[in-house]
């Protein structure tokens, strides 16, 4: 139950700095009107453990505060428009703020616990591209290096008919074009890390592009997802992709999707029989999206799908254990 017949108005200024001290003040506090003007107000009346916080502007909130004195007493803070709302409580009514700020805390820790979690799987990603993307990019050089010079070296060196010269032709424009599809998927990573290109917003049919890409897909009702249509395409196609190269069992890949408030949630499960790891997952060739016949590595395929998902305002995220991998999408409604 309140004491106090109503609040004290204490005005501060933007840094916090008392600028008026009503005798209800003085009386609660036990400060004289000289000694509270240009004090901070924060300094003034908290004890010493709360006088760096930020108290939430608009919250009414129990907090302790001190007395001249020295003893402490409950009041009611409300810190609001360049006014501090004071009265003192026999009890406990609005938010204590100490708890306020401890489960403020352990969601900042949370938060950066999740945040240092996603980092590292995040350069584990890149860490195993960058080795496997110099491998992809070795392979055709090579290959067009050796055939380029057996080309060039006379027919008493190497004697080539025309069906081997052809042959060899071949060779080399294939991987060419290998070569080529690596640095536009390079240039559509670094697009979706810089935002270079602006994101088209159109609505998106959900449920024909999930079944298209599973028959076992299972869409729940919500709202219409909006985004990019082709590189959502490429998102789920990873998605589906990544889960399909791993299942060993005959079983279908499981793809479910469910509204939440605000987000759309796709969840893309197999199981394997062989013992999987994360690295034997990237280092994995997924079949490209848009070109039928070429891959992907996984590591590159994951990347993209979680830049894509990034680029949409959501999540892409990759558990893998022994027994098989799930990936989980997430992506706003609107």
């Amino acid at each position: 139950m309140l004491i106090s017949g109503g609040p004290v108005d204490i005005a501060i200024d933007d840094r916090g700095v008392v600028c008026s001290w009503p005798s209800e003040a003085a009386k609660l506090f036990g400060y004289e009107r000289q000694r509270a003007l240009g004090s901070r107000f924060t300094e003034l009346i908290l004890p010493a453990r709360l006088r760096d916080v930020a108290v939430p502007p608009g919250t009414a909130f129990d907090v302790p505060a001190v007395h001249r004195d020295g003893h402490e007493l409950r009041i009611s803070l409300t810190l609001q428009d360049g006014h501090g709302l004071v009265q003192q409580l026999a009890e406990r009514t609005p938010p204590d703020l100490e708890l306020f700020l401890r489960a403020e805390r352990a969601t900042a820790d949370h938060d950066l616990q999740e945040r240092h979690r996603l980092l590292t799987e995040l350069s584990d990603l890149r860490t195993e591209f960058i080795r496997v993307a110099s491998h992809e990019l070795r392979t055709p050089l090579t290959s067009i290096i050796t055939f380029a010079t057996m080309l060039e070296a006379g027919d008493d060196v190497v004697a080539l008919d025309p069906t081997d010269r052809q042959s060899a032709l071949g060779v080399i424009r294939r991987n060419a074009e290998r070569m080529q599809l690596l640095v536009a998927d390079l240039m559509l990573l670094t697009q979706l890390e810089t935002a270079e290109t602006p994101l088209e917003r159109a609505p998106v049919d959900l449920t024909a592009l999930l079944t298209s890409l599973s028959t076992e897909a299972v869409v729940g009702p919500g709202p219409e997802l909006r985004g990019d249509d082709a590189l959502l395409q490429q998102l789920f196609h990873t998605a589906v992709a990544v889960a399909a190269i791993v299942d060993d069992t005959d079983r279908p890949v499981s793809v479910e999707a469910y509204h939440e408030p605000g987000r759309w949630t796709i969840r893309v499960a197999a199981r394997t029989a062989v013992a999987l790891t994360a690295e034997r997952l990237l280092s994995m060739r997924i079949p490209h999206p848009e070109h039928p016949g070429e891959h992907r590595t996984g590591a590159l395929a994951l990347m993209l799908g979680r830049e894509i998902a990034a680029r949409h305002g959501g999540a892409m995220a990759t558990a893998v254990d022994r027994h098989g991998v799930t990936v989980r999408v997430t992506l706003p409604d609107a």
